[in-house]
């Protein structure tokens, strides 16, 4: 079973999101996420990564372009692809998003759900 990835907003600051990830079964790909700064929220029953736009965009290259075996949750591809659009700083910072978000769900095989909020 594929881990399940979903970007949503956080209501800290103005530009912090929240990832979060269920449904991760392999041990190494655990330790290399953890590795990267996620946390194990036991409440949520999920990896959660929380930060600025630089520190999400890293996250979407080196964690779900990178790793085999995620993609992202088919009710929130909307809402994820609206909060890293909408919690960017920069229009250049924005492009940057897209560009990465459509690499994302090409790689996921989920284009086609995503093209509309593209």
């Amino acid at each position: 079973m594929a881990a399940i990835v979903k970007i949503k907003p956080e209501v800290l600051t103005a530009h912090r999101m929240r990832m979060e990830m269920r449904n991760l079964e392999d041990e190494d790909i655990e330790n290399t996420i953890r590795m990267k700064g996620w946390a194990w929220v036991l409440a949520r029953k999920s990896w959660v990564y929380a930060g600025e736009p630089d520190f999400i965009h890293r996250q979407i290259r080196e964690v779900v372009i990178a790793l085999p075996d995620i993609v992202f949750d088919e009710a929130g591809i909307e809402e994820s692809v609206e909060t890293v659009l909408g919690k960017a700083r920069s229009d250049e910072e924005r492009e940057e998003a897209r560009a990465l978000l459509r690499q994302a769900f090409e790689k996921t095989g989920q284009l086609d759900k995503a093209e509309g909020a593209l």
